[in-house]
């Protein structure tokens, strides 16, 4: 499998010359596993995705699958400009959790009302089926899993399996143990939150790529607790107890620029080492293509 970033940045896009390294584009991560075409998130980024699509298959019908982690702005506002959801001749698959008292194909039908945008869902082009995951999902031998993780939405981390590799796409989660209080252990046991974040690192182990949160330092993160994402510290703790091949520092936060991240990566490259551990850490970057 190869992965592709083509938005890395979180909660709003921020181009210009200070961030021309990691990039300014918001999620999106292309998945080529077999012949398959998988895309996670519908950020920014998914808009030059489109296009490099177009230029690869001239004339032939592309059939799409594209996994919605959650449909906060920065993770959708690139859909109404992904060119090959315009043309009838492909097929765009779209799948991710319900909201809150809205189904995920009525979020889509609103984000592309005449209020926001001037062409409706059902004026675009191509046949487009969207569907909320309710179990993993096979495409051959490519299964695609999922988990819910921690944050203020309904919001699914992804694991994609081919041939015995895996990518998990895991962004837009902050650490229970930071989050839940401690249970009375006469009423439950004492370790719950510890319990809930173990769900991930199982979710994760093992996996040749992680592409996980790592919007904020450990001292920003004491000012934004509850906000839905992870210090950086955690990120790398989950990455190297479950053991992963690679992982991809992602979701960077607006406010930093490429030598802040540049200082993450190092933080994160040092605290990997002093664990002993193997794994293979780097900041993902708009472009970058990570074979696994």
């Amino acid at each position: 499998m190869k992965a592709r970033f083509w938005g890395t940045r979180g909660s709003i896009a921020t181009p210009g010359p200070a961030t021309m390294k990691y990039g300014g584009n918001t999620p999106c991560v292309e998945v080529r596993a077999g012949d398959g075409i998988f895309v996670f998130d519908a950020g920014t980024g998914l808009r030059g995705l489109g296009l490099e699509l177009l230029n690869e298959y001239v004339s032939q019908p592309i059939t799409i699958r594209l996994f919605i982690s959650h449909t906060h702005w920065d993770h959708i506002q690139g859909f109404p400009f992904f060119i090959p959801a315009y043309q009838k001749h492909h097929r765009i698959f779209v799948y991710g959790p319900p909201g809150r008292g809205r189904s995920l194909e009525q979020i889509f039908r609103t984000q592309l009302d005449s209020d926001y945008h001037p062409i409706a869902l059902s004026d675009m082009g191509s046949n487009i089926v969207i569907q909320e995951i309710r179990e993993p999902m096979r495409f051959g031998d490519i299964t695609v899993d999922f988990m819910y993780l921690n944050h203020p939405a309904m919001c699914l981390g992804y694991r994609i399996s081919h041939q015995g590799s895996s990518i998990v796409y895991a962004t837009d989660n902050e650490p229970y143990e930071f989050t839940l209080p401690q249970i009375d252990s006469s009423i439950g046991p004492a370790n719950f939150p510890r319990m809930l974040d173990d769900k991930l690192m199982h979710f994760v182990e093992g996996a040749g790529l992680y592409i996980g949160d790592a919007q904020f330092t450990s001292e920003e993160y004491r000012y934004k607790k509850g906000w839905g994402h992870s210090p950086l510290d955690s990120c790398v703790d989950t990455a190297v107890a479950a053991h992963v091949g690679k992982l991809a520092l992602f979701h960077h936060d607006p406010f930093h620029d490429d030598a802040f991240v540049d200082g993450m990566v190092n933080h994160a490259t040092a605290l990997i080492a002093a664990r002993g551990s193997l794994v293979e850490c780097f900041g993902a970057a708009e472009g970058m293509e990570v074979s696994v």
